[in-house]
């Protein structure tokens, strides 16, 4: 197992240790790989908000057995370590990373659940440039080349979860509405980094990205979002509303086009 970093709070290092001596034990051969990704492999690791991110690679889909084994250990571990109800895991089956038909197993909130794949690209990307490996081959070893037109397909479903999101919270001016709204403006920030530079990282450095090679006519959107992010509180507005539509579709015309800003490379160049 790789050392884990020191910015890590020690309960999430402690859960971690667990789970890559523990998870062995519970899947056996059946176990290819645990790897950590997000926030927690760069410059994006927030104490106070943010998940910890993890990937585990098996062979094939998990048993009944293997299901039930991994429940009881999680829910063991929620008594135990608090880190474990912001585990974000998702279990996924070798060969098939980028297969929307795949299976797949997640544990959110709290909860272990069967669902599908989203042959979500991003998390490779990330993997294969900075994801520390827990167990397993080495993390930029089993990561899959994505190719340009499967990175454009998944920014533009990504745009569509953002504009399905902010539609779903039209007129609502709730405190949750107003946090949906900063991740949206944020998010678009991160897609257009994505886009020019085929690459991940953290909201604050794709914003500064984006406060760099957009027109000034965005940056009072995109600041706001950072600083409503930050507050963590707040009631959404008419105006928030208007802005992050607007701007989330400026976002998905502009990877449409390709255009440039600055510094910027077209997503045709990538």
């Amino acid at each position: 197992m790789t050392d884990l970093p020191e910015k890590f709070p020690r309960a999430l290092r402690t859960l971690l240790q667990k789970l890559t001596a523990g998870f062995p034990s519970i899947l056996g051969e059946n176990l290819a790989g645990i790897y950590l990704w997000g926030s927690l492999t760069y410059d994006g690791f927030d104490e106070d908000c943010s998940d910890a991110d993890v990937i585990v690679v098996t062979g094939k889909d998990l048993s009944e057995r293997e299901f039930s084994a991994l429940e009881n250990w999680l829910a063991g571990q929620m008594r135990e370590n608090p880190w474990t109800a912001r585990l974000d895991m998702r279990f996924v089956i070798d060969g098939e990373f980028l297969d929307k038909t795949s299976k797949c197993v997640l544990y959110h909130f709290g909860q272990l659940t069967r669902t599908g794949s989203d042959g979500n690209p991003f998390i490779w990307i990330n993997i294969g440039e900075s994801g520390i490996t827990l167990w397993g081959k080495p993390a930029g070893e089993i990561a899959p080349v994505i190719s340009k037109e499967i990175l454009r397909d998944a920014l533009f479903l990504e745009i569509d979860y953002l504009k399905e999101d902010l539609a779903a919270n039209a007129g609502d001016c709730s405190p949750l509405a107003f946090f949906h709204n900063s991740y949206a403006v944020l998010t678009a920030c991160r897609i257009f980094y994505t886009a020019q530079n085929r690459s991940l990282v953290s909201k604050d450095t794709a914003s500064d990205y984006a406060l760099e090679n957009l027109p000034e006519k965005w940056h009072p959107v995109i600041r706001g979002a950072r600083e409503n992010r930050k507050k963590g509180a707040g009631t959404k507005t008419e105006k928030l509303e208007r802005d992050a539509l607007e701007f989330v579709g400026f976002i998905e015309d502009l990877v449409k086009t390709g255009s440039e800003f600055g510094q910027s490379r077209s997503i045709d160049s990538i």
